[in-house]
């Protein structure tokens, strides 16, 4: 389990040591090494988030740190299914919510029906007698729902940045220095672009820098912690349970197993 991140500046001071200053540029590095660290597939890397916005004429952006949606309920004091109105209602303030104080939330399903991002072209569509509201997301991140407008919370994990909006990443050396040969790896690729000499003898060697501590980093970073051992364990016990029969000095061993899963 990832306990300690640290920012990815710490990844872009090492390269603007290495770089010339006269062609360091960190918003193209950065946007580099964020397509690197997205390669690598790092699952444990994700943050579980919780936001809260508006919904506006069933439409809603989602955030771009998005990568995988949970669960969407709205707040049922704006209920304002089957009603064409545009009275606003005021969102739940976050301190009170913080608090502890009880607020009624009403999940969201996910819609299986084919005309769903349609819903604004024909009224009949958007009927519903219960009011148990359906929701789409599109490829482009937009929230499509049978709620005209209101409050809406959504799940979902993401990845984690900080309080300057820079991407946070595990605080693994192996990680680092992989993620330092990408970011030089397509420097000296534009580099090479521009048929500037010596670039392409460059570029293979952080290319396979790159290749060989993407692998080890995301091995160890994905590698299971003692409790999910512990689980995998149980798990092959119940599935293969002669594994102990050495314990017992194979005593048991003609004996027939009596396995319930």
């Amino acid at each position: 389990m990832i306990t300690k991140y640290t920012s990815i500046k710490s990844v872009l001071y090492d390269l603007s040591l290495t770089i010339d200053d006269r062609y360091w540029n960190e918003i193209k590095m950065l946007e580099w090494l964020t397509h690197g660290l997205r390669q690598l597939n790092i699952e444990p890397s994700l943050e579980r988030k919780v936001i809260i916005d508006e919904l506006s004429l069933h439409k809603l952006v989602l955030p771009s740190d998005l990568k995988y949606l949970t669960q969407v309920a709205y707040y049922i004091g704006q209920d304002t299914c089957c009603a064409d109105t545009d009275e606003e209602y005021p969102m739940p303030d976050a301190q009170l919510i913080s608090s502890g104080t009880s607020i009624s939330w009403r999940p969201m399903r996910l819609t299986s029906n084919p005309y769903h991002e349609l819903i604004c072209e024909d009224k009949t569509l958007m009927y519903c007698t219960d009011c148990d509201h359906e929701f789409s997301v599109s490829p482009s991140l937009i929230l499509t729902s049978t709620l005209l407008s209101g409050t809406v919370m959504i799940s979902y994990l993401g990845y984690p940045v900080d309080e300057d909006g820079y991407q946070l990443i595990p605080d693994d050396e192996t990680l680092k220095e992989a993620l330092f040969h990408y970011g030089l790896y397509r420097y000296w690729m534009s580099k090479y672009s521009m048929k500037e000499e010596g670039s392409k003898e460059r570029l293979q060697f952080h290319l396979q820098m790159w290749g060989a501590l993407s692998l080890k980093a995301t091995g160890n970073l994905n590698m299971p912690d003692l409790n999910q051992m512990e689980n995998l364990k149980s798990q092959s016990n119940r599935i293969l349970p002669r594994e102990n029969r050495f314990q017992q000095m194979f005593l048991t061993l003609g004996n027939r197993e009596n396995v319930k899963y």
